[in-house]
């Protein structure tokens, strides 16, 4: 059984930990800097989020199917990133197995890694606080 229970689960923990980092300035200013525009396609519950920071200066977030054309896209089951999210799946060992699957110059997105890591420690927050709402 997967960690969220549909997709309403999953885009309200998603957007909440993005509208968490978009709030940090140390987060989102690094993101701004990329100018990328990265879409997660997640199966089981199936979604799409998709981050637009191609203007440089605000974070846009898109939950569901939206218009912009992603520069990268990465694609996992959702149990996939709750597990990236807790800090227990290494995205580079993901993407040579095949648990994820990414389109576009994914060592763009790689490399804010170091960017987004403490987005890990209020990852677990937000996903009890999310679920609890849902039970």
């Amino acid at each position: 059984m997967s960690v969220f229970a549909d997709t309403d689960q999953l885009y309200r923990v998603m957007d909440e930990l993005w509208n968490q980092i978009k709030a940090d300035p140390t987060m989102s200013d690094a993101l701004l800097k990329t100018r990328l525009i990265v879409r997660f396609r997640y199966r089981e519950p199936d979604g799409f989020i998709t981050i637009d920071g191609s203007d440089g200066e605000t974070l846009k977030i898109t939950l569901g199917d939206c218009d912009a054309t992603p520069i990268v896209e990465m694609s996992m089951k959702s149990d996939v990133a709750h597990a990236f999210w807790l800090g227990r799946e290494n995205p580079a060992l993901s993407l040579l197995t095949g648990k994820m699957v990414s389109r576009g110059p994914v060592n763009r997105a790689l490399a804010l890694l170091p960017v987004i890591k403490p987005a890990f420690n209020i990852y677990p927050r937000i996903v009890e606080e999310q679920l609890k709402k849902s039970a």
